[in-house]
Formats: C-alpha cells, structure tokens, sequence
C-alpha cells in the first residue's frame, strides 16, 4: 500500500485497529505522512456534511458476506490481506509481520518495518537472504536500497549493520531464525 493509499484507508476508516493505531503513530513521526492525512481529511470533509444515510436493514451484513465469499483461496495457495497479522517489535525501531513460514525449509517470508534513524546489528547468513524494497531507504554498509530495489546476502555471507535515514518498509525472506 503506497502512503497515499494507507492516509486516505485511514480517512476512510478501512485499515484495523491496528493498521490505525500503525497511522497514528507514523503521523507524529512523519510531517510528510501527517500532511497526506490532512489532505484526504479536506478532501473528504464535503461528504461529512452531507449528513448519513439510513442503509436498508441487512445491507451490512449482505455486503460483508459477499467480500467474505469473495476471498476463497484457490486450492493449494495462501493470500495474506492487507490489514491481516500482527506486528511485532524485533529490535528498538523494527517491527516485523510473518506473512509465510516453510518450517520444513527452515525459511520464513515477512514483511519489516523500520523507524526513521533506526539501526538493525550486523548479521551472517546461513540462507540467501532476499529484500525487496517497499518504500523508503535502507542502507546496507555503503549499498543504498530504495523502493523497487531488490537485494540479495548469499548464503555463509556478513551483512553489515542496516540503517535507515526516512525508515522503510520492505519484505525480507531469510532462513528462520533472530530478524
């Protein structure tokens, strides 16, 4: 979800609780983030004034059984919806959602979050360890990797420490283990 997405989802009042509570945070941090939210909020201001409307009895529960019915997994696949999971603090300033284990290939796929300024330790790798970019910076000793970049730490390889100066999301396969 780009940032113009994810401020007017939370204008709109689509993400969950905790995707919410993901914005407000991220808008006390994000002057550029807080002024994306404050423009859907202009934007979208018109349609409050324009009072609520009465929906049909049982149009709620019609709408919610047909996006229900609408998610039907294909045989033999798994889809993680945005909004679904649970962050979890990995280090001071690094949030992590497991979006796909392999425990039989001992891998694990999830996506990374990390606070403007903050740092991840310098690592080994048992596994490549794979990173495609979302948005914003990492800078991986001298590499700077921005959105769409894609990375690649070769198995019995060093990572030096990470960084981030804006913060950045990305999606991380590694072998499971410490993030």
């Amino acid at each position: 979800m780009t940032d113009e997405e994810l401020a007017s989802a939370y204008v709109l009042g689509t993400l969950d609780l905790n995707g919410r509570e993901a914005c407000r945070r991220r808008m006390t941090e994000d002057n550029g983030f807080a002024a994306r939210v404050e423009a859907w909020e202009r934007r979208l201001a018109p349609l409050a004034d324009a009072g609520e409307a009465e929906l049909p009895a049982g149009a709620l529960e019609r709408v919610e059984a047909r996006i229900e019915k609408s998610g039907v997994e294909l045989p033999g696949t798994m889809t993680v919806r945005a909004g679904a999971g649970d962050w979890i603090e990995a280090a001071p300033g690094l949030k992590i959602k497991i979006m796909n284990r392999i425990e039989a290939a001992n891998r694990e796929t999830f996506m990374a979050w990390l606070q403007p300024g903050a740092e991840y330790v310098d690592h080994d790798h048992d596994q490549d360890e794979e990173i495609y970019m979302i948005e914003g910076d990492l800078i991986i000793g001298e590499v700077v990797l921005k959105a769409g970049d894609f990375h690649v730490a070769r198995a019995g390889r060093h990572h030096p420490v990470h960084r981030t100066k804006t913060g950045c999301i990305c999606l991380i396969s590694q072998a499971i283990g410490p993030v």
